[in-house]
């Protein structure tokens, strides 16, 4: 039984690191991806991890990564680790590597996949083109160069966030250079004030945003880099912290699925406007 089970887990291991870079043989869309990584360098990755909430752990994404089998072992070749029980300091290794993977798109045109990628790294709030191409099933990339669209890391709100304004609450996709929106002045009082600059960028693949639910009832989505108006990133919220005497009762990571984001600069001396009940500093301020 021992020797069968130890012949098994050779023949994986030697599938896992020689298989899918023999000549001839198609490679999965994660080998692709690698192929592509391999040619143009790695992508602009937008992710929350790093700042001290565990909604962003690699520990918490790890199961969904070994759930989709050929991107798993198609990372564990890549890294040299061992098809078996990881420490954590490798299962780190294993979530940044999936996501660069999954930074990259592939779109398939039936004999081959067009490719687009956001270059990096460099400074999340900076606007990069893209670098488009294409990659055959053997990993052969080509026609690679820079695109016409342009995206960074979000550090803003999605469209559906809720501004308040005198006339009530507005999309902040809706919020309109002169418009007027709700702001506090230097002591905290609330004053009417105009929007004198708002923003609107695209938002690089695999970005991801940080949900927070207050015991209250509010509800906030924003990117993890946008402060509170006390001066606290969002994605270094957890629960138990108090915003406007509110207790947060979750802090989750969800998929930026809009793909844009918003911001908008109030006039006065705090820049400051409330997104759906909660008060924040403008990124542009």
């Amino acid at each position: 039984m021992t020797v069968g089970v130890l012949l098994v887990a050779l023949v994986l291991a030697a599938a896992i690191y020689i298989v899918p870079g023999l000549p001839g043989v198609p490679r999965s869309p994660a080998e692709l991806k690698f192929a592509v990584i391999a040619e143009v360098g790695g992508p602009l990755v937008c992710t929350g991890w790093g700042l001290p909430n565990p909604a962003f752990s690699p520990y918490s994404e790890y199961p969904r990564i070994v759930s989709n089998l050929p991107t798993y072992l198609a990372i564990l070749r890549h890294t040299k680790l061992p098809p078996g029980p990881l420490t954590d300091d490798q299962i780190v290794t294993v979530y940044r590597v999936w996501l660069n993977l999954e930074a990259v798109q592939l779109n398939w045109r039936g004999a081959y996949y067009d490719f687009r990628e956001f270059p990096g790294p460099g400074a999340s709030s900076a606007l990069v083109n893209d670098t488009v191409g294409k990659v055959d099933l053997f990993g052969r990339v080509y026609d690679v160069h820079e695109g016409p669209e342009m995206s960074a890391c979000p550090i803003c709100l999605p469209g559906v966030s809720r501004v308040a304004t005198p006339d009530g609450p507005v999309p902040v996709a809706q919020i309109k250079e002169g418009m007027r929106v709700w702001s506090v002045d230097g002591q905290g009082r609330r004053l009417a004030a105009v929007v004198i600059q708002t923003v609107v960028r695209n938002d690089a693949p695999g970005s991801r945003l940080v949900r927070i639910v207050l015991v209250d009832g509010r509800e906030l989505t924003a990117s993890p880099p946008h402060r509170l108006a006390d001066g606290r990133a969002l994605g270094s919220l957890r629960p138990g912290d108090q915003i406007d005497g509110a207790r947060v009762l979750r802090v989750d990571a969800v998929s930026d699925s809009g793909g844009r984001t918003y911001d908008l600069l109030p006039s006065g001396e705090t820049g400051e406007y409330w997104a759906d009940g909660i008060l924040l500093q403008s990124t542009l301020h």
